[in-house]
Order: structure tokens, then sequence, then C-alpha cells
């Protein structure tokens, strides 16, 4: 543990004005939620195409049979993950005034079990149900009835429609509150927490290129501006694209134990 580079993210998030965090699915590793890309990962016990929203549209029957079977397996059981010191870390530096906004790669609903109010869902939230149709939306409780009651795949809303779990398959869209909110608060925010992804998936990967008022395929969205003071500061098991070209320093090693140990020295300093 680099615990001088801990005391100098302490002092930068005290001093900072507006600070945004930005999550991926390194944070959700301690809950035992899976990466979908790492050596292990989803992709190589599941056929991605099972997420090509395409796929969804022509065989939802397919797909819903699929995701059960995740979810029974284990293999990504969502619904029973439960936050970590991580997620409750970040909640807690928003509770102090210190976190303006968590934006999260991640579809799995943790940070608001944790607490966090201000949560932006890049990629949506799979725990959440939308129909196609009517555009009508259902919680996970919801989503069981609707399946105990029924005699077949895939679920229906009310109006008849499919129901598809509320997060961006592949092929899809960005939301674009989701899209603005974020690049809004990368342009404004003087410091960002980079928490647990590889940087490597655009369009989140420029979030942290914008938050450092660098160039970036993105940087038309929204009013951009240069920053006269900005900084970047990456908690990470690995470094990524980021490390040395856009981000100040990386703390290397769990971001639960880092953000945790980040929250008690704050405690610690404001007395």
């Amino acid at each position: 543990m680099d615990f001088p580079l801990i005391d100098r993210a302490v002092d930068l998030l005290l001093r900072s004005k507006h600070t945004v965090v930005l999550t991926g699915a390194g944070i959700s590793t301690e809950s035992g939620v899976p990466d979908f890309r790492s050596p292990g990962g989803i992709w190589e016990r599941y056929d991605p195409t099972l997420f090509f929203y395409a796929r969804f549209v022509a065989e939802p029957d397919v797909v819903w049979r699929c995701l059960i079977e995740m979810n029974s397996s284990g293999s990504l059981s969502l619904w029973d993950a439960r936050p970590n010191r991580g997620h409750l870390a970040l909640a807690e530096l928003e509770d102090m005034g210190l976190v303006k906004a968590v934006i999260t790669q991640n579809v799995d609903n943790l940070h608001q079990k944790a607490g966090s109010r201000t949560v932006i869902e890049f990629h949506g939230n799979m725990l959440v149900f939308r129909c196609l149709d009517c555009g009508r939306r259902y919680g996970y409780e919801q989503l069981l009835e609707i399946i105990a009651e029924g005699t077949s795949l895939p679920p229906r809303c009310e109006c008849g429609g499919v129901l598809k779990p509320d997060a961006v398959f592949f092929g899809e869209a960005i939301p674009a509150d989701a899209l603005n909110e974020s690049f809004r608060h990368a342009q404004e925010c003087d410091l960002m927490l980079v928490v647990g992804t590889s940087a490597q998936i655009e369009p989140a990967a420029s979030l942290p290129i914008v938050a450092k008022g660098m160039h970036s395929m993105f940087r038309g969205m929204g009013a951009f501006f240069s920053k006269i003071t900005s900084h970047v500061i990456e908690i990470n098991r690995e470094p990524t694209p980021l490390t040395g070209e856009v981000s100040d320093f990386l703390i290397q090693g769990s971001a639960g134990e880092i953000l945790s140990l980040i929250v008690q020295k704050v405690k610690e300093k404001r007395g």
C-alpha cells in the first residue's frame, strides 16, 4: 500500500470543490460480481451475442433463459450481491459533501444499495426492466412475480410488450441523459477518482481525458473549456492506458481497501 499517495489523494479531495468518481467492474468484483471481459469472465463462459440488442429482439426467449440460468448458477447473480467497503466508502464521501456524483459503468445497482444518491448509470441497470413497447419500468421483485405467474418466456408487460433488462446491450445507445450528465460533471470537476476501470471502452474512457482538460474525440459534447487546475487519480489493481498519460498518479491495490483508508484519513484530518 502506497501511503504517501493515499495522503496526497486525501489532500486533493479535501481541497477539491467538485469531485466526481468514475467506477468500473473492479469496484464490484469484491462483492462477487464477475468482470465481463477479464480472463475467466462472463464472455468466456457465455456467448457474448446474447447481449446484442438485435439478438434480444429476435430471440428474447433464448436470452431470457440464459439470464435466468446465469442467476440460478451464480454466474451473474446481481440481485443477491451486496455492496462492499468500496461502495460504502464512496457513499460516505458523498454524505460528507466531498463527492458530487458517481458515474458508473456497472449495471449492478450496488452504489445505490450502499447509499449513494447521485449515481449516473452510464450503461443502465440490470435490476430494472423496461417494456420495449410502452416503456414502462419494473423492479426486480415485480419481475419475479411476472415470471412466476407466466407460462412462458419472455416476461411481458401489462400491455403485452416484451420486458428487457434496462441495461445497455451491444448496439444500443448510451442513454442521452446519462451521457450528457457524465460529460457535464467531467467538464466541471476539478478532481476525478477513476476506480476499478480498464479505461478502454468508449465513450466512458474519454471522461478522465475531458476531466483533465485534454483532447478527446468527445470533447465537443457540451460546453468544453480548458482547465487551469484539475486532477485525475486512478485506484486500480493494474495500470491502464490512463496511467502516466492522463492520470496524475495510480494507487495500486484493492479499491475497497484504498477507499476505506481514504475515508479514515479524511475523518482524521477533519478532526
